[in-house]
C-alpha cells in the first residue's frame, strides 16, 4: 500500500505524529513537572524522528520503486520504441493528462508508450514533466511540428478540452492519418479495472457539443415516487428514457411496447440495475384502445413519456394509412385516456420533421401535436388548474437511434464501401439520445402546459462530411478507400431541417438550451371530428382520402419527391378555424 500514498496521507501522518507527542508533552508535565525542559527537548526530537521514518521512508519506498521500474527504460523521444507499444501523445487539460499517464504507467501498459502531451496551457510550453515533454498548441502547424517531433501514432482525448482555436484538433489528427482515441472518466471498480480505460473514438464524440446541465432537484421531484409509464419503451430513444427515469428513484416504472424481445431485454436491464424499483411491462399496442385501457386501468399511471411511433421517413410515405393510423390514432387514444384516468403530466416526444412538413411522417407527427395541444387547452379551459398537463417536445436527428446513418454508414465502411449519402447539400440537426433524454426530462419539469419545447440542436451538419469522418475513423481514406455514392433525395426528405415556422413565436425558458415556441390554437370539437375522419379513411385504407385530410389540415404540408405532390394545392375544404 506505500505506494499509493499521497500529499493528504502524509499530511495525517504529520498531524498523528503531533498530536501523539503533544498528548505525551502533556503527561510528563503533569507528573513531573520540575523537568519539563528535558521533557520538551526529548517530545521535539521525537517528533522529528517518527516524521523522519514514517514519511521518508514512504518516500525512498517509492522513489526506490519507480528507479527500479525505470531504470532499464529508454526515456528518448527521438527514438522509436521496438517493444510494439503505440506511441501516444495525451491532449487535454495538463493535470488531467499527468493523471492519466501516471495511471497508464503504474499499469504497466503494454499497449501505451507516452510520448508528449498536448496542452492548451501556455506557460507549460517546452516544459519536460515526470519525463514526458509537453508542448502548448494552438494552431494546425503547431500540432503539425509537435505530432512530428513526437513521432506519435495516436492520440487520446483526455477530457473535451478544445485545444485549437480555428479547427478541431480532432479534425487535424484524422486528415493526418493519426488514430483517435479517447479516455474514460470514471472507473467503476479498481478491482473489475483492466487495460487503461481508453476507447476508439466514435462519431458521437466528435459533436464538441457543449455539455448539457440539468436542475436534478426539480426532475427528480417530479419523477421520484410516482408511476411512471414510458410508451415505446423497447426503442432507442424510449429505452433511454426509461434508463434516466430510473436514476431518479420512481415508484414504478411501466415498459409499454409491442415489440416482445426488445422489451424483455429493456427489462432484464432495468431489473438488473435497480433492484428497488418496481418494473412492470405491457406488450401493448398504442392503435388498441381496449388493451390501452386496461393497462391504465391497472396501472395507474401519473407521468407518461410517449416515445412510440412510427419514424422512418421512406417506410411511412409507402404506407402513409399505416402512418396515420399509428402515430395519429395511437396518440389520440393515449391523450384522451390520460385524461380519463387522471395522468399528472404527458409529455410527447416529436421531431422537426413536423415543421413545415414534407414527408407523411412530419405530417403525422404534426397532427399529433396538434390534437395534445388542443386537447390540454381543452380540458384547462373546461377544468382548470388540476387537469392534465400535456407537453411537447420537439428535436432532430438522434444518432445512433433506430433509422439513423450512422448505424447504416458503420455497416458499409465494414463491407468496403460504398457509403451512400442522398445528395452532397443535404445537412441535419444532431444530438445524442442521452442528451436528447435529459432535455425531455428537463422539459417535463418545465412545462406549464400547452407548449412545444425545442431543443437547441447546435450547428447544423453536412451529411457528407459525416461520412468522412466516419471513414477516417474507421483508418481509412474517404473516396481513395472507400467511395462516396450520392443516390439522390428520397420521397418526403428535405434538404434540410427546420425547427420553427414563421409563424411560430419563440420564447425564452430558465433553460440555455431549451426554447418554447407558441402555435396556433384549434377548437377541439371542430379538430376531432376531423381526425376520427382522417383516422376512418386511413383505417379503411383509402389511400387519397387520407393524403387529402392530411393536407386540408396542415396547409403547410407540401410533398417534397413525392407523388402526393399533386394534391398540394386542392382546396376541397374550408381548413380548420385557427
Amino acid at each position: 500500500m506505500i505506494r499509493f500514498t499521497t500529499l493528504k496521507d502524509i499530511q495525517k501522518l504529520l498531524g498523528a505524529i503531533l498530536l501523539a507527542c503533544v498528548l505525551v508533552s502533556l503527561t510528563y508535565f503533569i507528573l513531573w513537572p520540575s523537568y519539563y525542559k528535558v521533557h520538551f527537548a526529548a517530545v521535539i526530537f521525537n517528533f522529528m524522528l517518527s516524521s523522519l521514518a514514517l514519511i521518508g521512508g514512504r518516500l525512498a519506498c517509492i522513489g526506490g520503486r519507480n528507479w527500479l521500474e525505470n531504470f532499464h527504460e529508454d526515456k528518448s523521444i527521438s527514438s522509436i520504441t521496438t517493444s510494439g507499444r503505440k506511441r501516444v501523445v495525451l491532449a487535454g487539460k495538463l493535470d488531467a493528462c499527468l493523471l492519466k499517464a501516471s495511471l497508464i504507467r503504474s499499469l504497466k501498459s503494454e499497449n501505451f508508450e507516452i510520448v508528449g502531451i498536448l496542452t492548451s496551457e501556455e506557460q507549460a510550453d517546452g516544459k519536460e514533466i515526470r519525463n514526458i515533454p509537453v508542448r502548448f498548441v494552438q494552431d494546425t502547424s503547431e500540432v503539425d511540428k509537435a505530432l512530428n517531433v513526437f513521432k506519435a501514432s495516436a492520440i487520446i482525448f483526455v477530457g473535451k478540452d478544445d485545444l485549437l482555436k480555428d479547427k478541431k484538433l480532432a479534425d487535424v489528427c484524422l486528415e493526418k492519418g493519426i488514430e483517435l482515441m479517447i479516455s474514460h472518466d470514471q472507473i467503476q471498480s479498481f478491482h473489475e479495472y483492466s487495460g487503461v480505460a481508453v476507447d476508439e473514438v466514435q462519431i458521437e464524440d466528435l459533436l464538441e457539443r457543449e455539455e448539457i446541465s440539468i436542475d436534478m432537484e426539480k426532475i427528480s421531484g417530479g419523477i421520484r415516487d410516482k408511476v411512471v409509464m414510458v410508451t415505446g419503451a423497447a426503442g432507442s430513444i424510449g429505452s433511454e428514457l426509461v434508463r434516466q427515469v430510473c436514476r431518479f428513484a420512481p415508484g414504478r416504472i411501466v415498459l409499454l411496447d409491442h415489440a416482445e424481445t426488445p422489451l424483455w431485454l429493456v427489462r432484464q436491464e432495468v431489473e438488473k440495475l435497480y433492484p428497488r424499483i418496481s418494473v412492470a411491462t405491457s406488450i401493448t399496442n398504442v392503435c388498441h384502445r381496449r388493451q390501452l385501457e386496461e393497462c391504465m386501468k391497472l396501472h395507474r399511471p401519473e407521468l407518461i413519456f410517449h416515445a412510440a411511433a412510427y419514424k422512418h421517413v421512406p417506410l411511412m410515405e409507402e404506407n402513409p394509412c399505416i402512418a396515420v393510423v399509428n402515430n395519429v390514432k395511437g396518440v389520440m387514444h393515449l391523450a384522451s385516456l390520460a385524461a380519463r384516468y387522471g395522468v399528472q403530466r404527458f409529455v410527447m416526444v416529436s421531431t422537426d420533421k413536423a415543421v413545415n412538413p414534407t414527408s407523411v411522417m412530419g405530417a403525422t407527427k404534426r397532427l399529433a401535436e396538434m390534437y395534445v395541444q388542443s386537447l390540454g387547452e381543452h380540458l384547462r379551459q373546461k377544468y382548470g388548474k388540476g387537469s392534465t398537463v400535456f407537453i411537447t417536445t420537439r428535436f432532430g436527428n438522434v444518432l445512433g437511434s433506430a433509422g439513423s446513418v450512422i448505424p447504416l454508414f458503420k455497416e458499409q465502411i465494414k463491407k468496403g464501401g460504398p457509403v451512400t449519402v442522398t445528395h452532397p447539400e443535404m445537412i441535419r440537426y444532431f444530438m445524442t439520445i442521452p442528451e436528447a433524454c435529459h432535455l425531455i426530462l428537463q422539459a417535463n419539469a418545465m412545462g406549464k402546459g400547452g407548449e412545444i419545447f425545442v431543443f437547441d440542436m447546435g450547428e447544423q451538419v453536412k451529411i457528407v462530411e459525416l461520412a468522412k469522418k466516419m471513414i477516417r475513423l474507421a483508418g481509412l481514406s474517404p473516396l481513395k478507400d472507400i467511395r462516396i455514392v450520392f443516390t439522390g433525395l428520397r420521397p418526403g426528405e428535405k434538404l434540410y431541417e427546420e425547427l420553427l415556422t414563421d409563424y411560430e413565436h419563440t420564447l425564452e425558458t430558465p433553460h440555455q438550451r431549451i426554447r418554447i415556441f407558441e402555435t396556433r390554437k384549434y377548437d377541439m370539437s371542430e379538430l376531432k371530428e376531423a381526425f376520427e375522419e382522417l383516422v376512418r379513411h386511413a383505417e379503411s385504407n383509402h389511400l387519397e382520402e387520407t393524403i387529402r385530410a392530411m393536407k386540408q389540415l396542415i396547409p403547410e404540408y407540401k410533398s417534397n419527391n413525392s407523388p402526393y405532390q399533386k394534391y398540394d394545392y386542392l382546396d376541397l375544404k374550408k381548413p380548420l378555424s385557427i
